[in-house]
């Protein structure tokens, strides 16, 4: 969290970041919003499209299912007309009334849409007849003159359902819709007059429609969306509706707003998505229709899954526009942290540049200014100081170097450690002893503690662990004042499947680290201070280079300290246990035996094309008596090994030379015929020192290398491996 917490507050700092993330919020927030708009207008249309569609349907069904029940009562009135006017009476009118109209109570088609045939007769010569199939069982008081289809047909004055019927001349018409108390259902009356030969009424006949089975089609019409239909009269008499309480009664008496819609429907406007209470009080979108007879028919939907899909639309809208904008949001925040990132390094580099300017420039003032000062030197004594500032500098500008190169061999993921087995105390004795004299100048208190479980030999690259304790003591010589004290600390922490666990401290009595400052030690030309590298010099690599030898030795490194008292530095290191003992030190005070005369009577050749570093070599090597050839490049070396392959014992090669580099002369040494051609020591002595440097040496058939600046011990080792 607090990790996360110093990334953003960092982020904070940049101004066009802060433009860009508002911009993007900005972008995205109206891309959304106008998206939303312009799809949920289109899916608002395409709802409104498919009710209309849904409308249009349901009233062309509603019409042609009229349409279709009006033309049995044509059939069934021709049929009764051609009875009476072939001299059938009354009782073969009633007969065929009858039959007629159980025939359509008991036929599955026919039985849920008609209720049954009947008819008024004045030709019969008893005086008008009221006849009405199926022989329903009237109460003692029941009058026909107090029913609907009586009373509102008015069959005995000039005017109502009778007189419409004798206008139609032979045509159907049809009465208002009523609740018949025989079949308890809404009714619907088509009638048709019939007549003589002479034109003169005998007659009309009616047929009774079930409006249940019409409207039930209706108020089905959107269950499966949770809505449902309504079906009104011409005089807004509730047909149908899922509440079978409603259906025969005003819609102005109706429990819901819908009957507000009364009024618009009155004056012929069509109602078109308006937002209503349904009769369980809830929110929902009203559509209704006026069909050709006068009815009106209309649907409710629930709000809510009327308007789904746009809300799924929105909802999608807005998750995918905020993800697209935090992904976009993100990538800009990682590109300003990497362009912040890559605008600190860059300060720090300059500023390392600026150090590293300083920290060559000082060894080399020295070694020039000593060089002339040795010069001009009268005696020994003045020069021999000269030399010894010379070696000092030369050695400080070397370790310059050097750090460079391991820094550059990290950052290109190419530093790599070798493993040889060594004594972990003579590594420890020896690294104090470079930086002894350093503490005795500053008359500093060094102390050295090993723990005496620790085993005798490790195997490890005992060089970079060295580097790591000596860049640790060295930093705490430096930032100790005088009279201080600097205590090294090795302990053994455990041991487990032959790999020990070595933790080494070094704590200073020095100036000490804040917190902050802490946070950089271990970055690249990075220090705790910015005027560090003024005050007390180095190039702010060491704890670096510490810091990644020691991860690739599987520990880590740490830091406790505070500002004013001092520091403690800790790591951790994992070695394999070592299985051989070291060797007794040779020679008086434990010393190597003197080089001088070691290799008398053996000769080499040594290809190097620098006339100075030529003389260097004969130079180191003449207190050896070894003798030595020199070839001023490959070309040259391979005709001098050539003409004389039996006199020489082993080659140093330089690699970069004119005519022929010293691959290619490798190459052609070993292809030549010679006996020892294939099997001389050819040495590579070079300033070429990555590990793919010397990969590609061995590849060209080369033994072995030795880096420039050329370290004595180093040369000698290797005359010493194979020349015995």
């Amino acid at each position: 969290m607090l990790s996360a917490f110093n990334w953003f507050r960092k982020l904070s700092f940049s101004v066009s970041l802060h433009r860009q993330v508002l911009f993007t919020l900005i972008a995205f927030f109206l891309m959304t919003f106008f998206s939303y708009l312009f799809i949920s207008r289109v899916v608002h249309e395409q709802l409104i499209h498919n009710t209309e569609m849904l409308l249009d349907f349901q009233q062309a069904k509603i019409e042609t299912s009229l349409t279709e029940h009006k033309f049995p009562v044509e059939i069934y009135s021709i049929a009764i007309r051609d009875i009476i006017l072939s001299g059938g009476g009354e009782d073969e009118v009633h007969k065929y009334i009858d039959e007629t109209s159980h025939y359509l109570h008991t036929t599955e088609m026919h039985k849920d849409c008609f209720s049954g045939l009947f008819g008024y007769f004045e030709a019969f010569s008893g005086g008008p007849e009221f006849i009405i199939g199926l022989e329903y069982n009237f109460l003692d008081d029941f009058e026909q003159e107090e029913r609907e289809w009586y009373t509102e047909a008015n069959w005995y004055t000039e005017a109502g359902w009778y007189t419409e019927a004798l206008k139609a001349r032979g045509g159907i018409a049809a009465t208002v819709s009523y609740m018949d108390m025989i079949v308890k259902d809404s009714i619907l009356t088509y009638s048709c007059a019939i007549y003589d030969d002479d034109g003169d009424r005998m007659g009309v006949v009616g047929l009774r429609i079930r409006i249940s089975t019409l409207g039930r089609e209706i108020v089905e019409t959107t269950l499966a969306q949770g809505g449902y239909g309504m079906l009104l009269s011409h005089d807004f008499t509730m047909l149908a509706h899922p509440n079978q309480g409603f259906v025969g009664i005003p819609l102005r008496d109706v429990p819901a707003e819908v009957s507000a819609f009364e009024y618009d429907l009155k004056n012929g406007i069509e109602i078109s998505e308006r937002r209503v209470k349904n009769y369980l009080n809830e929110d929902s979108i009203g559509f209704f229709r006026n069909i050709s007879n006068g009815w009106h028919f209309g649907i409710l939907m629930p709000r809510a899954p009327y308007y789904r899909s746009v809300m799924i639309m929105e909802i999608t809208l807005i998750a995918l526009g905020s993800i697209l904008a935090a992904v976009l949001i993100l990538i800009l925040m990682r590109i300003d942290l990497a362009r912040t990132k890559t605008e600190m390094k860059s300060r720090h580099k300059s500023a390392f540049l600026a150090n590293m300017s300083h920290e060559i420039r000082a060894p080399m003032n020295a070694i020039i200014g000593m060089t002339s000062i040795g010069k001009s030197a009268a005696d020994i004594e003045r020069k021999d100081y000269c030399f010894s500032k010379i070696d000092e500098a030369s050695k400080h500008l070397l370790g310059v170097i050097n750090d460079v190169l391991d820094i550059s061999k990290i950052e290109a993921n190419k530093f790599e450690l070798s493993s040889v087995e060594f004594s972990f105390e003579k590594m420890i004795r020896q690294t104090v002893n470079v930086i002894g004299f350093r503490a005795d100048e500053k008359r500093q208190t060094l102390t050295v503690s090993i723990d005496e479980n620790i085993p005798e030999t490790l195997v490890g690259d005992d060089q970079r662990l060295a580097q790591v304790i000596t860049n640790l003591l060295g930093n705490a010589v430096k930032f100790t004042p005088e009279n201080g004290r600097v205590t090294l600390n090795a302990l053994f922490s455990g041991e487990e499947n032959g790999i020990c666990s070595i933790r080494v401290s070094v704590e200073d009595t020095g100036v000490g680290i804040s917190q902050e400052q802490q946070g950089k030690l271990f970055k690249s030309f990075q220090q705790a201070e910015s005027d560090t590298a003024r005050k007390y010099g180095g190039t702010g690599l060491g704890l670096s280079i510490s810091k990644s030898i020691v991860e690739m030795m599987g520990g880590r490194i740490w830091i406790e300290s505070k500002l004013g008292e001092g520091s403690k530095f800790t790591f951790t290191v994992n070695l394999m246990r070592g299985n051989r003992k070291m060797p007794e030190p040779r020679g008086e005070n434990g010393s190597a035996p003197d080089s001088a005369g070691l290799f008398s009577g053996r000769r080499i050749l040594l290809a190097e094309d620098v006339e100075i570093n030529r003389e260097i070599v004969t130079t180191l090597l003449e207190p050896t008596l070894i003798g030595v050839d020199c070839a001023e490049n490959g070309k040259e070396a391979v005709r001098m090994f050539a003409e004389s392959p039996e006199k020489y014992d082993l080659i140093f090669m330089d690699v970069l030379m004119p005519e022929m580099d010293g691959y290619e002369a490798t190459l052609r040494i070993r292809e030549l015929d010679a006996p020892n051609a294939k099997t001389i020591p050819i040495i590579a002595m070079t300033a070429n020192v990555f590990k793919e440097d010397i990969e590609k040496c061995i590849e060209h058939g080369m033994n072995g290398h030795v880096g420039k600046p050329l370290d004595y011990d180093e040369v000698l080792e290797q005359l010493r491996r194979y020349l015995g």
